[in-house]
């Protein structure tokens, strides 16, 4: 059942403000695109371009330090060997850089062999020796420390500096 009751066939001004504002408000939701703009493309596209630009700078810092750490210890190892077979066998030991093969060897022993391509060859003497009693010397000079230059990832160079 259905009743209706009209109380009067004129609508209030008030009423008739509020009914014209509500179907503004009904057509603008009906015909509102949905999306983004193309500013707000732009900006996002902007922030991801920032934050990976420095993720990759600290990224390739870390990979030159862990290369430059990982050069200096395996010569580092190196050395310290050489210098334990020559104070355990009281003899004098040489260590010779071939510049072709970039790699350190003991001619005396065929096990004392390190390929180090990331070495600079014009860094490093063609001749180490190492005494009896555990000292290096370069052309008959005690050394206690090496300085050599490195090539790392980009091409640049590093110095790494050896304690003897």
């Amino acid at each position: 059942m259905l009743i209706c009751c009209q109380e009067s066939s004129r609508v209030k001004p008030e009423k008739a403000n509020n009914l014209r504002l509500h179907r503004h408000q009904i057509t603008n939701y009906m015909f509102r695109k949905s999306g983004f703009t193309i500013i707000e493309i732009l900006i996002v596209v902007l922030a991801i371009g920032i934050l990976s630009s420095t993720a990759i700078g600290t990224y390739s810092g870390a990979i030159r330090d862990t290369a430059q750490r990982s050069a200096l210890d395996k010569i580092q190892t190196f050395f310290q060997s050489c210098k334990n077979r020559a104070r355990l066998r009281k003899s004098d030991v040489k260590i010779i850089y071939n510049e072709d093969a970039k790699s350190l060897t003991n001619p005396d022993s065929s096990t004392s062999f390190l390929h180090v391509p990331e070495l600079y060859s014009k860094s490093i003497p063609k001749i180490i020796e190492i005494n009896k009693e555990g000292k290096f010397m370069i052309n008959g000079k005690k050394i206690n420390k090496l300085d050599l230059l490195l090539t790392i990832p980009g091409g640049k160079l590093a110095t790494i500096t050896i304690q003897l």
